[in-house]
């Protein structure tokens, strides 16, 4: 069995949460290659498996990331912990995507060392986890 990327495994994810019900990707068990399926992007590198759905699970579907816990929810969660007095604040950062603005108040408190070890941290430890529960190997 073929490693999971991690990286890849977290933008495939941020992908398929983006893309509300339009995108999909796929990892294929014998190579840990992701394939990212949706109307606006064909990863060429990762052709469209000939039928990702036949067979005997040779391809795990890769959950949004909200599902994972990584994405909004993570912002949130760090805010609960580190930025207790800035959450509304934060929450309507989200809510605009305003992401130049998130990273403005980090600085402005001094925690934009914890939000990126936080984010590593918590991040890599989901993806891992779903990676064991679906029987993948992780590399990268």
């Amino acid at each position: 069995m073929a490693a999971v990327n991690l990286d890849e495994l977290e933008h495939a994810a941020l992908v398929v949460d983006d893309g509300e019900g339009r995108a999909t990707a796929l990892v294929a068990r014998a190579t840990g290659m992701i394939h990212l399926l949706n109307d606006d992007y064909m990863d060429e590198e990762a052709p469209l498996p000939a039928d990702p759905d036949a067979g005997d699970g040779d391809y795990v579907a890769v959950p949004p990331a909200s599902t994972l816990g990584i994405g909004d929810q993570l912002v949130f969660r760090f805010a609960a912990t580190h930025l207790a007095g800035d959450q509304a604040t934060i929450r309507d950062l989200v809510r605009a995507e305003d992401t130049d603005g998130f990273e403005r108040l980090l600085d402005e408190r001094g925690a934009t060392e914890s939000w990126q070890r936080f984010r590593t941290e918590e991040t890599q430890t989901a993806l891992r986890r779903w990676c064991d529960e679906h029987g993948l190997r992780v590399g990268g």
